[in-house]
């Protein structure tokens, strides 16, 4: 009996390797490569669009252009601080004047912001056929450098907050280099002035049909401003 066994020992060994074998993916040809640990530096640009809100005087319709340095704090999840600049416009409302009227320009608005952003890698610390999806969202610090002087009716963007959704992937030229794209809403309030609630003078209306800008009289509100940008990043 003792015979029997040690000769099946074998064959009951040799049988399990190749099974052992097949588990998982040779390296050589699986799809998923490691992303690289540490520091990425990411430059990037892209254009802010929207109507600028409800009512039309936030920031809109412009290119803007960043730098970010990426840390990956886990395989899942990677922490971004970075700067962005853009040059965008909004419209100019004077609410003394009839509504026909009320549009009297465009005028620039230079936004420049302050940013850390949470990005968690869809695969990981993996990248899937070169490919590396993503989601997040970036908190940051926004102030119109261009001024709000002169406005007829005392609006003014100034300095705020803002959070921004994002969604992208990024692919792999090589280890170290990689392009990025992504899409992201920035939100962020808007305030508005107490003249916007004030009938004009010139073409007063009723409680029915009101002409003022602002005639339930919110104080502010949040505005969506979608964004899309391409960009290349260079982990060290």
């Amino acid at each position: 009996m003792r015979r029997i066994r040690l000769f099946l020992l074998p064959l009951l060994l040799g049988g399990t390797i190749p099974i052992a074998a097949q588990v998982g993916h040779d390296p050589g040809t699986s799809p998923f490569r490691d992303i690289r640990t540490g520091t990425a530096w990411e430059i990037y640009g892209g254009s802010i669009k929207g109507s600028g809100g409800p009512i039309p005087v936030g920031p809109r319709d412009g290119p803007y252009l960043g730098v970010r340095a990426l840390l990956r704090a886990k395989n899942t999840v990677s922490i971004g601080f970075g700067v962005w600049n853009a040059f965008t416009e909004r419209t100019v409302l004077d609410p003394t004047v009839t509504p026909s009227a009320r549009e009297v320009g465009v005028r620039d608005a230079h936004l420049l912001a302050g940013e850390v952003t949470l990005q968690f890698n869809l695969t990981g610390g993996k990248q899937w056929h070169r490919f590396a999806p993503f989601a997040g969202v970036g908190l940051g610090f926004v102030k119109n450098t261009s001024g709000d002087d002169g406005d007829p009716g005392g609006y003014a963007f100034g300095s705020k907050f803002y959070f921004a959704p994002m969604v992208g992937a990024r692919l792999f030229a090589a280890e170290r280099l990689y392009l990025r794209a992504e899409a992201r809403g920035f939100t962020w309030k808007v305030s508005y002035p107490p003249s916007y609630s004030i009938e004009p003078a010139d073409d007063p209306g009723t409680a029915e049909s009101p002409n003022a800008i602002n005639p339930l009289g919110r104080g502010s509100q949040y505005v969506f401003a979608p964004a899309l940008s391409l960009g290349i990043g260079f982990a060290f």
